[in-house]
């Protein structure tokens, strides 16, 4: 660490954080998942809604767990960095990163609707249609990306809480960060993450809202009118390398591309090749999955779209202001790469309270996304090792105890790793331009694997290991090439990184399909519809749902889904615990409608995230007046859009089920006792 870090807040402010908070949410969420299994029946000692939720989550709450999983803690503390290095543009190329990956997760979530309704990991596809060898090289894949997502996220985060908490240890917050993620993960499986990412979710907007409000209407910034002089005036004297004129406020920025790109090619691996994202896509209900996963691609980008024109932009002008914690030196390189941006312009403006709520965010945002990553590894660990290979006939109390250890063993493994990466010199910026290199060679193959049947055995299988090899061999080459030499330096900058990246990405996706049409095949979808991947529920169980204490309530319709009001999804059956619940399916017109829809809204958002919006911004211009001040303007009214979509929604389509929650507390604990 930098001898000339500031710390800005005492190591009291990091522990009320990582132990206070994250006790108050496992309290919270143990007694949630206890409500639910009590008043709405769910059985969340149950495989399938441990690893699934029952596949029956509405659209509203599917968005906002959708959302929370792209809501990284790195994503809010890069982007300031990166606006920082490369200007105003550059937040705009993270949030066009973010939207595609979620786009494309909505045609592979309907996919799989159709062609293998019972799956609880992308895994499970992998072997049904090619077999043992393809299953565990992309089980491997699969936990490579596992551990770089987590890792990368507690690295960052915990970095950042140190930081800011007085120079809380690295270890004490690295440890912390994922014990009580790990309460109430192990309690409530995958239901428990998704009411969680909710909550987070709507946490995560209010304080957005209010940093970005707070930052442009303060006396340092001076809203739309100030913040635009500002960045002018400081235009004049910074020159940024490689953008139109060296300015701040242009389109045309060559690094601000590149890092997109770079950006980019990660997020396809961390999102397609992490089974995590597709076992959410498989929990939303058939009919949800599409509209969730497109509302959320279209408003993602309201993280860093204000967040990067606003907070970030003022740290071009701010740096030079008494009230800079940093004042009178520069931010060094190691504070810029370790992204403390953010936090030290919020202190310049904010103060202490601004520093607390952004920690809060950081918290969050780091939990939300390692929750899902712990029930992923716990899934991948009981469906595709221990059932697959250890157990076949597996039943639901075995299949539940293996998740449960596997939860904990990940919690903990994951900390110690993210701790040697710490240790070695490891900063957020580098491993994010290295990582793409590990986890993007499987991702065309596996999303072909899912959309087209003529892809063969030996091309799935050969195309990760060529592309791996060869990302691997483009990066330490174009190091050589660029900068002389190769060592930890010269292969974390920009261009080696991204022409690995795009062989990474990119050339599995060429020898896929070269192979296929030379030695070709054909496979049929109904051998994947007609297999059964649901787990026996034990015949008879000690592990059944709490009773309800009115009679009535057994007999009325078993609400599964706390979100949705739409009684289309609703099961009218009690739940059979010693037969697994075949999911409600569409009919195939209706699958095939929403894979239409699901198609060309990826294909659309490519193109304008990527093509007809920045493009014609990348010329020799230097953003006008009216043009900048439209941006932040709109970036803030998607910002306040989302909150209201994805934060206050859920609460209105998940009323039905409140007031059930809560008309069985009042009868069991008032009515009763008075």
């Amino acid at each position: 660490m930098s001898e000339e870090s500031v710390h800005l807040l005492g190591k009291s402010a990091g522990y009320g954080v990582l132990i206070g908070v994250g006790a108050a949410f496992a309290i919270g969420m143990i007694l949630t998942t206890i409500l639910l299994q009590k008043y709405l029946h769910e059985n969340a000692r149950s495989t399938e809604t441990f690893s699934v939720a029952n596949r029956s989550v509405g659209t509203f709450l599917t968005a906002s767990a959708v959302y929370s999983s792209w809501s990284w803690a790195t994503e809010l503390i890069l982007v300031s960095s990166v606006v920082y290095s490369y200007g105003i543009q550059a937040a705009y190329y993270y949030g066009a990163g973010l939207a595609v990956q979620i786009s494309v997760m909505s045609m592979v979530g309907i996919h799989a609707k159709k062609k293998v309704p019972t799956a609880h990991t992308s895994l499970e596809i992998v072997e049904a249609r090619y077999g043992k060898k393809a299953h565990i090289l992309y089980l491997v894949l699969a936990l490579i990306t596992n551990i770089c997502s987590s890792s990368a996220m507690i690295l960052a985060t915990s970095s950042a809480i140190s930081i800011v908490a007085g120079n809380l240890h690295i270890v004490a917050s690295t440890m912390l960060i994922p014990f009580g993620v790990l309460l109430y993960t192990v309690v409530g499986g995958l239901k428990a993450t998704f009411l969680t990412d909710f909550v987070h979710t709507t946490i995560l907007l209010v304080i957005l809202c209010y940093l970005n409000t707070a930052v442009l209407t303060s006396e340092q910034v001076g809203g739309l009118d100030g913040l635009w002089e500002k960045l002018v005036k400081v235009a004049a004297t910074k020159h940024i390398e490689g953008n139109y004129a060296g300015s701040i406020l242009t389109g045309k920025s060559q690094g601000a591309v590149i890092f997109g790109l770079i950006l980019t090619c990660g997020n396809f691996g961390l999102s397609v090749m992490d089974s995590a994202f597709w076992q959410k896509t498989f929990s939303a209900s058939p009919r949800a999955t599409v509209p969730a996963y497109l509302l959320t691609a279209i408003l993602i980008m309201s993280n860093v779209w204000p967040l990067g024109a606003i907070i970030a932009g003022s740290s071009h002008f701010l740096e030079s202001d008494p009230s800079f914690p940093t004042y009178p030196r520069k931010m060094n390189d190691f504070e810029i790469a370790s992204g403390y941006v953010l936090p030290y312009v919020l202190k310049a403006i904010l103060g202490n309270g601004g520093v607390g709520a952004l920690l809060l965010v950081f918290y969050l945002a780091v939990t939300s996304t390692l929750s899902a990553q712990m029930v992923s590894v716990s899934s991948i660990l009981s469906f595709d090792i221990y059932k697959k290979y250890i157990h076949p006939n597996a039943t639901n109390k075995s299949m539940i105890r293996v998740s449960h250890i596997g939860c904990v063993f990940f919690g903990f493994g994951i900390s110690g790793f993210s701790l040697m990466l710490y240790y070695v010199g490891i900063n957020m910026t580098w491993y994010t331009y290295f990582y793409p290199l590990l986890i993007c060679p499987g991702v065309i193959p596996l999303l072909l694997t899912i959309t087209w049947n003529r892809q063969t055995f030996w091309a799935a299988f050969i195309s990760p290991l060529v592309g791996m090899g060869a990302g691997l061999a483009v990066w330490l080459s174009t190091a050589k090439h660029y900068f002389g030499v190769i060592n930890i330096t010269t292969l974390g900058e920009q261009l080696p990184a991204l022409f690995g990246s795009l062989t990474a990405l990119l050339l599995p996706g060429v020898v896929s399909v070269i192979v296929s049409l030379v030695y070709p095949s054909k496979f049929d979808w109904k051998e994947l519809q007609n297999i059964n991947l649901l787990v026996k529920e034990d015949e008879k169980s000690d592990e059944e749902p709490l009773p309800t204490s009115d009679p009535k309530e057994k007999q009325e319709e078993v609400d599964v889904n706390v979100n949705e009001n739409d009684n289309s999804e609703q099961s009218s059956e009690s739940i059979d615990l010693e037969q697994p619940k075949q999911p409600d399916q569409l009919s195939p017109k209706e699958l095939d409608f929403w894979i239409k829809v699901a198609t060309t809204a990826a294909i659309s958002i490519l193109l304008i995230t990527w093509v007809l919006w920045p493009m014609p911004l990348y010329r020799d211009w230097i953003f006008s007046e009216a043009y900048f001040k439209g941006y932040v303007t709109v970036g803030l009214i998607w910002l306040y859009s989302t909150l209201i979509l994805i934060g206050l929604v859920p609460f209105y389509t998940g009323r039905h089920s409140m007031a059930k929650v809560f008309r069985g507390l009042y009868n069991d604990y008032i009515k009763k006792k008075n």
